[in-house]
């Protein structure tokens, strides 16, 4: 039985824990083997800490996949051979080390072939599908519109008026106009960062979510096809 350390960034070690669980699944078919035949490889997931408390004692022998993009998992990955690359995500190795990672998230031109691409590895995985929960978000504007709200009476404040008991009309219409004008401008501002603020919203939690996916799709489609050759057992039925 092979031995597998699979090392991650805290953040995605959940996709870590997922791959553990493939390998360990009864899955084969009759003389079909899905993935790595069943019970010949023995996985444990750690930390990228947990890796570096015991990377003295690891045997230059001993499979290891670095899952992330750290700055320890880009040092390793400086020298391996890629193996796949599709949609930001990449996977490949060097002898007993790969790596598997997720360099971009897929932008929006693309994002319904990426789905069309993933159901084809994880039709049971349902999330990949629900397309409307990641492309839909309601903007989130109340803090923004509070803010105008300050600016706006500010800018009244600081407006040319000065506090005479008997101020000519021409003088009330010029501070009138000048405080029109700097009401239209804050509001103006205000509509911007309302745009801009949800665009950055949704941009930010879409991209989480995409990348989830990614990671979701990589861990899969590397259990399928490429965790066999890294560990080696296509040469050995050679």
């Amino acid at each position: 039985m092979k031995k597998l350390i699979i090392v991650c960034e805290e953040r995605l070690k959940t996709y870590g824990t997922f791959l553990s669980q493939l390998i360990s699944l009864k899955d084969d078919k009759g003389d079909s083997v899905i993935g790595i035949k069943d019970g010949s490889t023995a996985a444990q997931v750690w930390t990228e800490k947990e890796y570096a408390s015991n990377a003295a004692q690891i045997s230059s022998e001993q499979y290891i996949l670095f899952i992330g993009n750290s700055s320890l998992i880009k040092e390793k990955r400086n020298f391996m051979q890629e193996k796949f690359s599709r949609y930001g995500m990449k996977y490949g190795w060097l002898g007993e080390q790969g790596v598997m990672f997720v360099e971009s998230v897929v932008p929006a031109d693309e994002y319904d072939d990426f789905i069309a691409f993933a159901t084809e590895y994880q039709p049971e995985i349902k999330a990949l599908e629900e397309k409307n929960n990641v492309l839909k978000l309601p903007y989130i504007i109340g803090d923004v519109i509070e803010t105008a709200s300050i600016e706006i009476d500010e800018a009244i404040e600081k407006a040319d008026v000065k506090k005479k008991p008997f101020a000519p009309p021409r003088f009330l219409r010029d501070a009138a106009r000048e405080i029109q004008k700097k009401s239209v401008k804050v509001l103006n501002t205000a509509a911007k960062n309302i745009n801009k603020a949800s665009m950055d919203l949704n941009t930010a939690v879409n991209s989480k979510k995409i990348e989830d996916q990614e990671y979701s799709c990589l861990t899969l489609l590397f259990y399928m096809q490429g965790l066999s050759d890294f560990l080696g057992f296509s040469e050995e039925t050679l």
